[in-house]
């Protein structure tokens, strides 16, 4: 893929059920953008769970609100926006639960932090969130290094 910016930009109802389609989406997008299949599932798992965190946190579980998505990928990365209208979030206070706590949910931020090269909350021009997570493309043969479980 040459080194300009390609795009998609999708807006979806902030309900559960509109989360299965936008893992297909994603998954085409990026086999578009030449991540190969287990970074495409990582970012596959990092958008599903910010999108399941707005709706969650954001929105109190209200199916009547929207969240944007941007996904771009130029010289050499993958980028995806989540974008929510709900009021911002500091970046401190997200956090996930301690890992050692045994409980279900609760460790979405963590997934997120561990399967992309980065991830960050700005406040967005309306008063909500803007989640930008970025993913370098890899190509197959070029495999880089990775952080290890520790995070690293």
């Amino acid at each position: 893929m040459a080194d300009q910016k390609s795009g998609i930009r999708v807006t979806i109802p902030s309900d559960v059920i509109y989360l299965d389609p936008i893992r297909t989406l994603i998954r085409e997008i990026a086999t578009l953008a030449g991540l190969h299949r287990d970074a495409a599932s990582e970012v596959e798992l990092a958008v599903t769970e910010g999108c399941a965190n707005v709706i969650r946190h954001c929105y109190c579980n209200s199916d009547r609100e929207r969240i944007d998505l941007s996904f771009v990928f130029s010289a050499g990365v993958f980028e995806v926006r989540i974008d929510d209208y709900g009021t911002f979030v500091d970046p401190s206070r997200i956090k996930s639960r301690p890992l050692d706590e045994v409980r279900p949910g609760g460790l979405g931020v963590h997934l997120m932090q561990k399967v992309m090269d980065e991830v960050t909350y700005t406040k967005n021009s309306w008063g909500g969130t803007s989640l930008t997570m970025r993913k370098r493309l890899v190509r197959p043969g070029q495999e880089g290094p990775r952080k290890d479980r520790s995070g690293r």
